[in-house]
């Protein structure tokens, strides 16, 4: 079970067909790959990183561009990164566990003491399934090789703290945090999406090996080469910019059934010494936060972090629009020869304290001709910016200061005066917050890049407030259809909510100037 010699990865090219690692670097920058076979969603944007990192490692220590190469080209390219330890780093099963094995380092064999065993490859993966929800827990019997391979690279690249024993990875700000990825596509086809982020990395990997990180040129790629006691981390000075980390020591088993089981030994410390940079090890997918407060940090910012709520349209916001405190990356940049629409993407696995909070991923379209206003620095204020900015801002006003209070209202049964701080309605608020939100975000985008160039702002943001006027108006009447309410006070708290909208609505403090305004 070698990735380099053995078929182990299912694709669908113009058939269902098994390949090796370099057949299917191969076949990437000839575009043929249409899907892989057994590769969860949350898993997907790990092995894109992943294959993206060989490919780019490999170009660099051959001082090549291209990556459209033969399976020849990568076989010996990906031996090359492996050194002494050769064929067998590329193995999924080691016989010894100091020897090292594909994402599972070398143990010294005092320090073997397995403390946890995984059957099945989710019970591996990052994804917590202690219930049985929409991902089903331990599922399946007739298991992959492919899927103990996607659950290793989504487990030591993506992974957080998670609890003692089991560091995280230096891709994100602190163990608890999370790491997103963040790219601009043209193509969404494995292949060309391959290609056009390989091609970005490089660019990436040479200006970050100018930047104050210490990296080596001639580092090491693939961080499970080297032994690991559990105890000692290996400082960015003798890793390569495209280095391929793992954090948790695993080792995969084959049973004499043939059937394949993962085996845990804790560890004390992170693998990569990186705490104080906050995330920032010049991740190529992850936006940097540059606000004032995370100036502060060693490395001039921190990672962003997605909070639990999960990927907000103010985030994209600042992601697509420049200057809006998160610094982009080549990855998050087109070419200068790209045409067309082009699409933002982030997804990111959020986590909590020991939970998956969600898997959260969002894409915006942006047209050809607002390209040269996002992707050309300029000093010069940008209407669109602000129109933007100006777009979020009133939509936080709907939700706070209109649908809240209605909603407030009605969950109350209809009081002349409602309680803010009334357990019962705190608790049932953030569902239909975030039901707001959603519907708003989906409209924002199309919204902001219909505003006509020679309209004045007023206009434009007014009929963006009346769409959200008209979205805050179905979330409370999904309230008043959903929510349970005293028989007796079902007319009343009907009857106030709607009066408390729109008293709310055109109060001096929200959207007074919708006054007059005929609709």
């Amino acid at each position: 079970m070698n990735l380099l010699h053995d078929d182990l990865f299912r694709v669908v090219t113009t058939r269902e067909e098994r390949v090796s690692l370099p057949v299917l670097l191969q076949e990437l920058g000839r575009k043929s790959v249409q899907r892989y076979t057994g590769l969860q969603r949350h898993q997907a944007d790990a092995f894109h990183v992943f294959l993206c990192c060989l490919a780019a490692a490999v170009l660099a220590r051959r001082n090549d561009t291209n990556p459209v190469q033969d399976k020849d080209y990568w076989l010996s390219g990906l031996r090359d990164l492996a050194g002494s330890s050769a064929d067998g780093a590329w193995d999924l099963t080691s016989d010894t566990a100091s020897m090292p094995a594909f994402m599972q380092p070398p143990i010294p064999e005092n320090d073997y003491r397995p403390t946890a065993e995984m059957s099945t490859p989710d019970k591996l993966d990052l994804l917590q399934t202690a219930k049985n929800h929409d991902l089903k827990s331990a599922r399946g019997e007739n298991v992959a090789y492919d899927e103990w391979i996607y659950a290793l690279i989504s487990l030591q690249t993506m992974s957080g703290f998670m609890g003692k024993g089991n560091q995280g990875i230096s891709r994100m700000n602190s163990g608890f945090g999370n790491r997103p990825i963040a790219e601009l596509l043209r193509d969404w086809t494995p292949g060309g999406r391959w290609l056009d982020a390989v091609k970005r990395l490089q660019k990436h990997r040479n200006e970050i090996l100018q930047s104050p990180f210490g990296f080596n040129p001639k580092g090491l790629v693939l961080v499970w080469l080297e032994p690991w006691d559990g105890s000692t981390s290996l400082p960015l000075s003798v890793l390569d910019p495209c280095y391929i980390e793992v954090c948790r020591r695993i080792r995969l088993l084959k049973q004499p059934s043939g059937k394949l089981s993962a085996h845990s030994i804790p560890c004390s410390v992170p693998r990569i010494e990186a705490k104080q940079m906050q995330g920032v090890v010049g991740d190529a997918w992850l936006p940097i936060e540059v606000t004032d407060s995370a100036q502060d940090s060693p490395a001039g910012g921190k990672a962003l972090t997605i909070p639990t709520q999960g990927i907000t349209a103010e985030t994209m916001r600042r992601l697509v629009f420049p200057n809006q405190g998160l610094r982009r990356t080549a990855l998050q940049e087109p070419l200068p020869e790209w045409s067309g629409d082009l699409w933002m993407t982030m997804s990111v696995m959020v986590r909590g304290q020991g939970t998956t909070d969600g898997f959260y991923e969002q894409s915006v379209r942006i047209p050809e001709k607002k390209r040269p206003r996002l992707f050309h620095r300029s000093e010069t204020p940008d209407r669109l910016s602000a129109l933007s900015k100006a777009g979020v801002d009133y939509a936080g006003s709907m939700q706070s200061q209109v649908l809240r209070h209605s909603v407030y209202t009605y969950l109350q049964g209809g009081p002349e005066r409602v309680k803010w701080d009334r357990d019962s309605t705190k608790a049932w608020w953030p569902r239909y917050a975030r039901r707001f939100e959603l519907l708003w975000a989906k409209e924002f985008f199309p919204w902001l890049w219909s505003a006509p160039e020679e309209t004045e702002e007023r206009k434009v943001l007014t009929d963006w407030v009346l769409l959200l006027r008209d979205l805050a108006l179905r979330v409370l009447r999904e309230v008043q259809a959903e929510m349970p309410i005293h028989s007796g006070r079902q007319y009343r708290a009907a009857v106030r909510a709607e009066q408390r909208f729109w008293s709310s609505l055109y109060n001096n403090d929200s959207f007074s100037f919708l006054k007059g305004v005929r609709t």
